[in-house]
């Protein structure tokens, strides 16, 4: 396969490359180089200069917000940038009016970040259903759909698993539950970054992100997708400074709520992750989402193919191409002795996720074929 970079550039965008095969992007993925630097201007900004350079940050939380919602293919204020994934999609759960009797529906086996927010529901005398996995780990929005009744207000899946790599058709899934009059969040936190996100052609209610897998940033950010109509139905469960429509009034405690996703926010935003999102934003829109895409989906179907040459067994070696996607999953048994292999891997310096009996592999277009080559060495050493 062709590499979109040379070695220098691989070393001065991803320091982490000069030492380590990391293909453990779906855990987390490294900082690049220009968000590092980034998050330090913002540091030094403070240092140097304190909150006389409230103009600075200002600007650059407009120019990030506004970048993240075009990135996606949304309206500014369809987007809010949150501390993180989960929190996102609790301003979702949360902010629906349940009664006691309705229902919410979930694979039972997908993160937790998604389960536990609905399950937390409970309280409110919500049902919700947990859907089991198939045996060969197919995760089919037919199942979803078919799991709806009347009482079910909201349905949440994740676009990409994260423990097998499984692709969700979302867009089946979210044209299924609008023709049952039924709300749906995606939680694309595995998806950004490693695939091109159109939130308009997905046409889900709302969806959930993160900055700290593929978008090589900062951690405790994430954002909230949530379409305009929908997000004014929506309450906030709990308001603050910015949740209203002019949050530096201080003067007049009560005002309307702000209109869109903005209602969601609270407090001040962390400024070095937005800082390192805008950096890693530009860098994504330089190499391209489709060339990106394309080059971790190749990577993929590398480790893919030597895993069935090496005689190991994948998860998704047997699905539809469409529901295989950037993040591979090797399964335990004879042939992968799974005594030791973290302790293998991190000495070989190749990084991938040993975790409940499976070890994950997610490489990013930044990766080679050499790193792919490193981690079946240590792997073959079993």
């Amino acid at each position: 396969m062709a590499e979109l970079l040379t070695d220098q550039q691989r070393r001065e965008l991803f320091p982490v490359t000069a030492e380590w095969a990391y293909l453990n992007n779906a855990f987390r993925g490294p900082v690049s180089t220009p968000a590092a630097q980034a998050a330090r201007d913002y540091i030094d900004g403070l240092s140097s200069r304190g909150v006389t350079a409230w103009a600075d940050w200002q600007r650059t939380w407009d120019d990030t917000h506004a970048g993240y919602a075009a990135f996606i293919n949304a309206q500014p204020d369809e987007v809010q940038l949150l501390p993180g994934a989960t929190e996102a999609l609790t301003r979702v759960t949360l902010g629906i009016d349940w009664r006691a009797g309705d229902e919410a529906v979930v694979f039972e086996r997908d993160y937790p970040g998604v389960v536990r927010p609905l399950l937390a529901l409970r309280r409110f005398g919500v049902s919700v259903k947990l859907l089991p996995e198939a045996p060969d780990g197919m995760r089919r929005p037919a199942d979803l759909l078919a799991a709806i009744t009347h009482r079910t207000r909201l349905v949440c899946a994740s676009w990409v698993d994260y423990r097998t790599g499984i692709k969700l058709d979302v867009n089946e899934l979210a044209a299924g539950c609008r023709g049952r009059g039924v709300l749906c969040a995606i939680d694309a936190v595995q998806a950004i970054g490693a695939l091109a996100v159109d939130v308009k052609a997905v046409g889900a209610d709302a969806m959930t992100f993160a900055s700290r897998k593929y978008l090589n940033g900062l951690d405790a950010l994430g954002a909230l997708y949530v379409r305009k109509d929908v997000a004014e139905a929506l309450t906030p469960y709990s308001l603050g400074t910015y949740s209203v429509e002019k949050p530096f009034d201080f003067d007049r405690v009560e005002q309307p709520l702000a209109r869109g996703a903005r209602r969601f926010m609270l407090g001040a935003p962390a400024m070095p992750q937005v800082y390192a999102l805008q950096a890693a934003l530009r860098l994504q829109r330089e190499i391209g989402p489709a060339t990106i895409h394309e080059q971790t989906a190749s990577l993929a179907a590398e480790v893919r193919r030597r895993a069935k040459h090496e005689g190991f067994a994948a998860f998704g070696d047997n699905w539809p191409a469409e529901c295989q996607s950037h993040i591979v999953s090797v399964r335990t048994g004879i042939k992968l002795a799974v005594a030791g292999l973290a302790e293998r891997l991190e000495c070989a310096k190749a990084a991938a996720s040993v975790r409940q009996g499976i070890l994950r592999v997610s490489p990013h277009w930044y990766n080679t074929q050499a790193d792919i080559d490193r981690l079946f060495h240590v792997l073959g050493e079993g």
